[in-house]
């Protein structure tokens, strides 16, 4: 243990979770880690001449906030693109695209996110609203639960999604009722778009990054799970853009990141992931960047009908449907799963929402 601390917080409360109520003391800290905490004249023992010493001058001191279910880079990247999140309503969301391509008459794709279903009825927004407002480019944002994507007649053009296009087996393309794509993309459907769309890599995801950890900071996070470690959901394999900020020495979040586990392959993918995993510890010996768990998404959510239930969703008239949702793994395949997962040593992480 160092003789001194690198810093000591003076003349303030400090709270923890086991204590009942803030209480007075001074905090010392040495290599990032808390040291002592106790009575002033003990901790002013710690401080030596090159020891920071911050007055809280009777403020409140608390430990980090934690986030335990996060997409950081995709975040940040939508704070760059056109954020919705501010929204009121529909035409509040199609004058900000408005006012976002008129700023932007060079990029070749409308990107964004932040829309709410609410906004629009039976929470599907229809590709004529935005067609109204961008004709000519194509326009792909995602809702605010990244469960579903709003696109325009190009976009869908570009992809070639039609008619006769089939759903794919983890999401559903939102129709009118001639069965044409509507301007909806449910879960895996937004894949079928998204896959044209300029990739959100390189320096983009690196400004991402950094975005979205100068935005949680500012809430007093320090550390977060990173849910999707791969590619998938319209996301971008963002493991380069953290061992790239870990080079730089610009990754500050203590990150624990769960690598994507791909629905449509099995255990064959197994080696693979532990193999990442090995990557990432190499890069970064410390451990402030760490694959240590897997996500697996075992079915989609209840508010766009793809949350795997046992009884039939009814309609918005109340009637019986066939739709019982969507489960992305076999049950028993899942068991497999978890189980060499856990003999590898990985924390599973699962998204359900099914009862």
């Amino acid at each position: 243990m160092a003789d001194f601390a690198d810093i000591v917080f003076v003349d303030g409360w400090i709270f923890s979770a086991p204590q009942d109520a803030p209480v007075r003391a001074d905090v010392a800290v040495a290599d990032g880690r808390i040291m002592a905490v106790g009575a002033a004249e003990d901790i002013a023992a710690l401080v030596g001449e090159n020891t920071d010493v911050v007055p809280l001058t009777g403020r409140l001191l608390l430990p980090g906030f934690q986030d335990a279910h996060i997409h950081p880079v995709a975040g940040g990247i939508e704070l760059l693109q056109c954020d919705l999140t501010g929204a009121k309503d529909a035409e509040d969301c199609l004058r900000l695209i408005a006012d976002y391509a008129r700023a932007h008459p060079h990029a070749e794709w409308i990107m964004g996110a932040g829309w709410s279903m609410e906004f629009f009825a039976g929470g599907t927004p229809t590709r004529d609203l935005l067609d109204a407002v961008i004709p000519g480019r194509p326009v792909a944002l995602m809702n605010r639960d990244h469960h579903g994507m709003w696109v325009n007649s190009r976009a869908l053009g570009l992809a070639g999604v039609t008619a006769e296009t089939p759903d794919p087996i983890d999401g559903r393309i939102e129709r009118t009722q001639g069965g044409e794509p509507s301007g909806t993309l449910h879960e895996g459907a937004m894949d079928l778009v998204g896959r044209f769309a300029p990739s959100a890599t390189g320096d983009l995801a690196d400004r991402g990054l950094l975005r979205a950890q100068e935005y949680l900071h500012s809430f007093g996070v320090t550390s977060w799970q990173d849910a999707l470690l791969g590619r998938g959901l319209g996301m971008e394999d963002a493991t380069m853009t953290y061992l790239d900020a870990v080079a730089r020495g610009e990754l500050t979040m203590r990150t624990i990141a769960a690598i994507w586990w791909e629905r449509g392959r099995g255990l064959e993918q197994l080696p693979e992931i532990i193999d990442r995993r090995a990557r990432i510890r190499d890069a970064d010996p410390s451990g402030h960047f760490r694959a240590s768990a897997v996500k697996i998404m075992v079915d989609g959510v209840p508010e766009n009908f793809t949350a795997a239930m046992s009884q039939p969703y009814r309609d918005a008239h109340g009637d019986v449907t066939e739709n019982l949702g969507l489960s992305f793994i076999d049950p028993e395949d899942l068991k497999v799963c978890v189980t060499a997962l856990d003999a590898a040593g990985f924390q599973v992480h699962f998204q359900v929402a099914s009862p």
